[in-house]
């Protein structure tokens, strides 16, 4: 089977993590050119008023043309303190918030200077905690835009039709009580409110 070529995310949503939990071979594409408004830097966590949009804050001058990996995070405001807030705040009530409060914390505390590398770290603590193999390795050099050794699936998991596809797959969420259940948000929200059961959620390949 060919490699997958994805995307790097920041706290992957429940899809993006699933399309690598589910590929032999991941190929995580560092050198494809930034992406504005997308999931590069951005993740969607689920407050009582609904979805909560958190973003990683970069260096000015970032545009369509740099590449991944040599996007670098501002620290010019203390985002990384407004984010384990909005955790706090929105997943204090969950069943295994707990038990992985101090590992999210410990990454976003370690102040990496390259977007990439915060991202990476990510996937390694989730492969971790999530007791699964994700196979992932970073793109040595670039990739033409359409490469026929690779799946391509770059910017698939937040398509619109994603949601769709796993828009039953409902688990309880922390706000079940005053909203409708919200698929395909960050991993953050399935590992906070299923825990260990995430791994089954995301190797169920019938759940798709």
């Amino acid at each position: 089977m060919l490699p997958l070529r994805i995307e790097s995310q920041y706290f992957g949503s429940i899809q993006y993590i699933k399309q690598i939990a589910l590929a032999s071979d991941t190929i995580i594409d560092v050198h494809e050119p930034f992406k504005k408004m997308s999931f590069r830097n951005r993740t969607t966590i689920i407050s009582a008023q609904g979805p909560l949009l958190l973003t990683v804050p970069l260096k000015a001058g970032r545009d369509q043309k740099t590449p991944m990996n040599e996007v670098k995070i501002c620290y010019g405001q203390n985002w990384t303190n407004k984010h384990m807030k909005a955790l706090t705040s929105c997943y204090k009530r969950s069943p295994f918030f707990e038990y992985y409060e101090e590992g999210v914390s410990q990454i976003l505390n370690k102040r990496q200077p390259y977007l990439i590398d915060l991202n990476m770290s990510i996937s390694y603590w989730l492969e971790k905690v999530l007791k699964t193999n994700f196979n992932i390795s970073k793109s040595t050099a670039e990739i033409p835009y359409l490469d026929p050794y690779f799946i391509e699936a770059r910017d698939s998991s937040t398509n619109p039709k994603a949601a769709l596809h796993i828009a039953n797959q409902v688990y309880p969420q922390v706000f079940s009580d005053k909203i409708e259940f919200l698929p395909n948000c960050s991993i953050l929200d399935l590992l906070f409110c299923m825990g260990p059961s995430a791994n089954i959620y995301l190797k169920d390949s019938t759940l798709q």
